[in-house]
């Protein structure tokens, strides 16, 4: 079995417009708003949701509320913990839907603290009861509404309600219900299980760990809490229950006592380099980003070494990160996909010491980000042969994630032979040996523009290996000589008109130049270089 990191996209129920207007008609009824940071509050707050886990904690509900915790009800939780005999301190709704008003027995010794996005029904069901309204961040840029506080943060009531309550002055969070996942056939403490269409997703925190089943509600909840741990690093989580949630805090506290202890530890740090990378041969990120530039300078997957440079990272390195910089070791991390939006992509930018990746384009995207990265472009790994562009018999060769763009042009070069070399079915299977088979069949490559980020590596290989390349524009492949850029069927055509051999040539010069392992190692010697007192000095002012 594989595992794939968690990468979940959500979206509101409601649109922009409705949640606007349901803003202002809760503004127009006079209630009192959120509108400044509180000062900060000594002892926990219970942020109690309606997950099964939380019929087994009434008891030390009410022991925690009796010694001075104030208990906040989220959504649901409210009637089942007056049922109970727990009368909350506080209630908070989000929802903006008609149907969900959550709170069918309000009691007038109960805060209720509604989202001003809510429908007008949830307000009319609390006409006469103690109501604050506070109002969510919605989108970017929002200026509505006008001169208020906006409370940002996760997806769910339950995420809010940290931010909120973070807000108004609270900082040890004692978590009741979060489970984030399903409990059998149970999602709610009422019963309550899947609506229909809804898909359960298996989630492990390690490989070899528990298995949590959760919607993908659920699954998303689970995946933006941990980004609570660096929006407020004074915060303190404390899951009772079990659940997906409770099993990420104990996850964390058990890291951060490893790391507490390592750091703890005196350790000499050596002048090693190691490039990590999961994969193998297979992988074309582990040759062109791992082995080719470690040469016979660095090693391979040496956890040890005193420069780390996590290549492509996965989400279980994070850990492995983590541990390097514990015991004062210096993590680089290389970026050569725009995966983001993941999460363990945005804690690794944030824990690296240095950032790479293999594009100009590529370098912008992680700047929009808030970081730099040195660009490293991809090295060759072919041998150079001589120029044989004699026919038009064309190659495809790329991963399957690319299928597309060659799909889309198809049509334009139907009376051409083509062949394919990929991962996907019908394609011939990808090897070291069967490229230089099809480089030496082949007399033009062709390269449909792909996603903009994108190494020229494909252009490189190519040209080296004696073919003409045919490629749509891309960003990678400005100021490239003696290349086609431009349509596909055009530069085809425009290659039967004439001899390209010493366009080739023109191309090999280039990417002798630019992408030899020899200038590529030369980069990464610079950047693993560990930065010095000198070189402190010299980045601030004169030296001495």
């Amino acid at each position: 079995m594989s595992f794939l990191p968690l990468k979940v996209n959500g979206q509101c129920v409601a649109d922009d417009n409705t949640l606007f207007t349901n803003m202002d008609a809760a503004i127009a009824r006079g209630y009192p708003q959120v509108a400044h940071n509180q000062n900060t509050h000594t002892g926990p707050i219970l942020l109690v949701a309606s997950a099964p886990s939380v019929t087994g904690q009434i008891e030390l509900i009410k022991k925690m509320q009796a010694a001075g915790a104030p208990v906040v009800a989220i959504k649901g939780a409210h009637d089942w913990l007056i049922d109970n005999g727990v009368i909350p301190d506080y209630a908070l709704a989000i929802d903006p839907q008609e149907h969900r008003i959550a709170f069918y027995k309000p009691h007038k010794a109960v805060r209720y603290m509604i989202a001003s996005q809510c429908h007008p029904a949830m307000f009319d069901n609390l006409a006469g009861f103690d109501v604050t309204l506070w109002h969510p961040y919605v989108m970017k840029g929002q200026n509505r509404p006008k001169n208020c506080m906006l409370i940002g943060g996760g997806t769910t009531s339950g995420l809010r309600a940290i931010s909120l309550f973070y807000v108004l002055g609270w900082r040890q969070f004692e978590l009741f219900g979060f489970d984030s996942c399903n409990t059998g056939e149970a999602l709610r403490v009422n019963g309550d299980g899947l609506k229909d269409g809804d898909k359960l997703i298996e989630v492990r925190i390690d490989p070899e760990g528990e298995t949590f089943h959760c919607n993908t509600a659920m699954a998303l909840q689970a995946e933006h809490f941990q980004t609570y741990y660096d929006y407020l690093p004074d915060a303190v989580f404390n899951g009772h229950g079990h659940g997906l949630i409770q099993a990420i805090i104990r996850k964390r506290a058990k890291n951060m006592m490893e790391l507490g202890n390592i750091i703890n530890t005196q350790t000499q740090q050596n002048d090693q380099v190691s490039f990590i990378h999961f994969g193998d041969h297979w992988s074309a990120s582990w040759r062109y980003r791992a082995k080719l530039p470690a040469g016979d300078w660095a090693s391979l997957n040496d956890l040890s070494a005193g420069t780390l440079v996590f290549a492509k990272p996965q989400a279980h390195e994070l850990m492995d990160m983590a541990r390097a910089k514990a015991r004062g070791a210096r993590v680089i991390v290389d970026f050569c996909d725009d995966h983001f939006d993941w999460t363990h992509y945005a804690e690794a930018l944030r824990i690296a010491d240095a950032v790479t990746c293999p594009t100009q384009e590529m370098a912008k995207r992680i700047k929009a980000l808030g970081y730099e990265a040195t660009v490293i472009p991809d090295p060759f790994e072919y041998d150079e042969m001589p120029p044989h562009c004699l026919s038009v018999n064309l190659l495809w060769y790329g991963h399957a994630v690319n299928k597309q763009s060659l799909q889309r042009i198809l049509p334009d070069i139907e009376e051409y032979p083509l062949r394919v070399v990929s991962n996907f079915g019908g394609a011939i299977p990808w090897s070291h040996e069967t490229m230089l088979k099809e480089f030496a069949r082949a007399d033009i490559v062709i390269i449909p523009a792909t996603d903009t980020y994108k190494s020229p590596n494909r252009a490189v290989e190519a040209t080296r290996q004696g073919c003409f390349v045919v490629a749509e524009p891309h960003p990678a492949l400005q100021g490239f000589p003696g290349i086609w850029i431009g349509n596909i069927k055009e530069g085809i055509k425009w290659t039967t008109q004439r001899n390209v051999w010493r366009n080739i040539s023109e191309a090999q010069k280039f990417v002798m130049e630019k992408y030899s392992p020899q200038t590529v190692i030369d980069a990464w010697k610079t950047i693993t270089k560990r930065p010095t007192t000198l070189d402190a000095a010299k980045s601030t002012g004169t030296a001495g």
